[in-house]
């Protein structure tokens, strides 16, 4: 363990999150231990903290963050804090940068590599999840980090397509790691940490409060070279992303959405403010990286298609291969085991599986990409799903 952690886990214990006299303190001071054993005085004297803050700070105990950090040890979660190495230099680079990063995973090395967040609505269309798998899987097939946020809809989609290719997903939280957060997600992070990372600037048994997800999204953004918006809403966490981005000196991207959705009008209306539109993964990296070889294709029922599935041999079924039949469903919940029936050995495609299960499509959605997590059914490609 870094000795400064300790102190910086004290100085957010006391003064909170977001707060921009973190960076300040890591400036003033080469040694944070320097700040907590002066005491009272030495917190008068840096001239930044009100009467209310070094109150707080004085009623602080250090044994707190200790037992944070033993909480921490006991979970496997490495600690970074802002002074650290392994702290990513584009994160300290905001002004109101972290004190500490909590991490289950391994962090990529972001300063040699490109990265791109994917961001939208939790009440994506079905063209909204079609485009953010298709991103997330083709650009971190081709070498991208790919940035959200954990949540249902688009950031789901994007990390799934991600983990389809077996590229590095990061997913910044709004809670503590080991918080049971959308417990349907949990598996989708469980594989996330296994290639990629969880990040978050709360401790362990940090709940989830509404007040923190605006302000992860600072992270976010900070942690990409550019955002895109996929489908988002006029009002949404997307457009404060942007935000963010915008003050951090980020690319933002747009894709083109129907007119007459609600869930593109955030979307459409950062492109006539000036966001780079996009219409295919394609236009991403020709905008970092220049010309690329392969024609574009647009965000149509073929894009998923580049998408390969885990085991092409499956939908195959020859003579010497037995067709596969459906497993025990005991683990599953009520709405993945209507699902699950719905799928057989034929593939069949997402809006099929709606219609016959009679569940809507978000459900749908949602136990789809439950089920390809638990290895009972895979993506065929377009879209087209059949059992395992």
């Amino acid at each position: 363990m870094n000795k400064s952690t300790l102190y910086y886990i004290w100085l957010t214990q006391g003064i909170g999150y977001c707060n921009t006299k973190v960076k300040y303190i890591y400036g003033l001071y080469p040694d944070i231990e320097l700040l907590y054993k002066g005491g009272e005085q030495e917190l008068r004297l840096c001239g930044i903290f009100t009467e209310n803050e070094i109150s707080k700070l004085m009623k602080t105990k250090l044994s707190d963050a200790e037992n944070i950090l033993k909480r921490c040890e006991e979970l496997n979660y490495k600690v970074y804090d802002i002074s650290m190495d392994k702290y990513p230099q584009r994160l300290r680079e905001i002004s109101d940068a972290p004190a500490v990063i909590y991490v289950s995973g391994e962090l990529p090395d972001f300063e040699n590599s490109d990265s791109v967040s994917i961001v939208g609505t939790r009440r994506a269309t079905v063209y909204g999840i079609r485009t953010s798998l298709s991103l997330g899987a083709n650009l971190s097939k081709r070498g991208f980090v790919v940035v959200s946020g954990g949540a249902l809809g688009i950031d789901c989609a994007a990390h799934r397509g991600v983990l389809q290719e077996k590229g590095t997903a990061v997913c910044v939280l709004g809670c503590g790691i080991d918080y049971d957060y959308l417990l349907e997600n949990k598996e989708l992070r469980n594989a996330i940490a296994l290639t990629g990372a969880l990040v978050s600037e709360y401790p362990p048994g940090s709940p989830a409060v509404s007040h923190n997800f605006p302000q992860r999204n600072r992270i976010i953004s900070a942690l990409s070279n550019g955002v895109i918006v996929v489908e988002a809403p006029k009002k949404s966490g997307s457009m404060i992303t942007v935000d963010f981005a915008l003050k951090q000196g980020k690319d933002v991207f747009a894709v083109m959405g129907n007119v007459d959705s609600p869930f593109s009008a955030g979307s459409n209306q950062l492109i006539k403010e000036g966001a780079v539109p996009i219409t295919c993964w394609q236009d991403v990296c020709e905008y970092y990286h220049g010309v690329i070889d392969s024609e574009p294709e647009a965000f149509t029922e073929n894009a998923v298609k580049t998408i390969p599935s885990k085991n092409k041999n499956i939908t195959a079924h020859s003579e010497n291969k037995p067709v596969p039949v459906h497993k025990n469903t005991d683990t599953l919940n009520e709405e993945e085991k209507k699902v699950y029936l719905s799928i057989s050995s034929e593939p069949i495609h997402i809006d099929d599986i709606a219609e016959k299960s009679g569940l809507p499509p978000y459900v749908v959605i949602r136990a789809v990409s439950s089920l390809e997590l638990k290895d009972f059914i895979e993506n065929t490609g377009g879209r087209l799903y059949a059992i395992k």
